[in-house]
């Protein structure tokens, strides 16, 4: 009895090595497994925006640039693409205004309101797009023939709420903003300053993570733009759903283009987010010696 101890436990060891070794397996295979389900789709959007013929083998039978060329080169590519920018822009614009003075009211003077705050956030979400186009409509448009691209922009600040919303309340609440906001009035800052180097540099992650969320909607929301601007204010979805009907590589190259957009649009709030991170780093600590 006395001599099977030490081999039992010199055995734990190495079943526990084989275990984690099982475990860091399934891992890689469940990772390798979602990335490919993820990439996919994209990889054969891809090849079908190249293919010249793809219909009776596995892979294009030839590649061409010839659908992206046609796609650039149409009469609406250009004023939907601008258009999209247009309402993507004022979204983004007026989508922050919104929310940031509500949450920063909500976090440093009345705590007690959010989950009320919360709840209005989710609303818009909540109903799908068509009822939500036709209310719009039934309630601006045709009692007051609100303009109907005006109406639009403002369908997707309400659709962006809830992204919004969710990604600076995040933000604030990492960074303690009350907290911050005490210490910095102790030290003498006012409110401009603190909202300038102290809690503005703080939500900047969130803020472009919203941002980033409004262009991904524009670049891709058909069902609103169809119902609410229609064929006088068409957007770059409108076009693409309407490429799809001569031809289905077309509507790819175009998918892919969006696609590129919104990688753009990423790397750039990215890009400006890390330098404003950077910038607002230490901005906070040195208010008092500006009095």
């Amino acid at each position: 009895m006395v001599s099977l101890i030490p081999v039992a436990e010199t055995a734990l060891p190495g079943s526990r090595r084989s275990r984690r070794s099982t475990g860091a397996v399934l891992l890689r295979v469940a990772l390798i497994a979602a990335a490919l389900y993820l990439a996919l789709p994209l990889l054969a959007t891809v090849a079908f925006s190249l293919a010249t013929v793809w219909s009776r083998t596995i892979v294009p039978e030839g590649f061409t640039f010839d659908w992206y060329n046609a796609a650039i080169a149409d009469d609406r590519f250009w004023p939907t693409t601008i258009r999209t920018l247009q309402a993507t822009t004022a979204a983004a614009i007026i989508s922050p205004l919104l929310v940031v003075p509500a949450l920063l009211m909500v976090h440093l003077r009345a705590p007690r309101w959010k989950p009320w705050l919360e709840f209005l956030s989710i609303v818009p979400w909540a109903l799908p797009g068509v009822v939500l186009a036709l209310a719009m409509i039934r309630a601006y448009i045709s009692p007051f023939n609100v303009s109907r691209p005006g109406l639009l922009i403002l369908t997707y600040v309400l659709l962006s709420l809830p992204f919004m919303f969710r990604s600076i309340d995040a933000a604030l609440s990492a960074i303690d903003a009350r907290t911050l906001s005490e210490a910095a009035q102790m030290l003498g800052a006012g409110w401009f300053d603190i909202g300038r180097r102290v809690l503005l540099p703080g939500i900047m992650p969130g803020l472009m993570s919203g941002i980033l969320l409004i262009a991904a909607l524009g670049a891709g929301e058909y069902a609103l733009a169809s119902l609410m601007a229609g064929s006088g204010w068409k957007t770059f979805p409108i076009y693409q759903a309407q490429a799809q009907s001569v031809d289905g590589r077309i509507a790819s190259a175009l998918a892919v283009i969006g696609l590129f957009y919104t990688l753009v649009v990423s790397l750039s709030l990215l890009f400006i987010a890390g330098r404003n991170q950077n910038r607002g780093g230490t901005a906070g600590l040195p208010i008092a010696a500006n009095k």
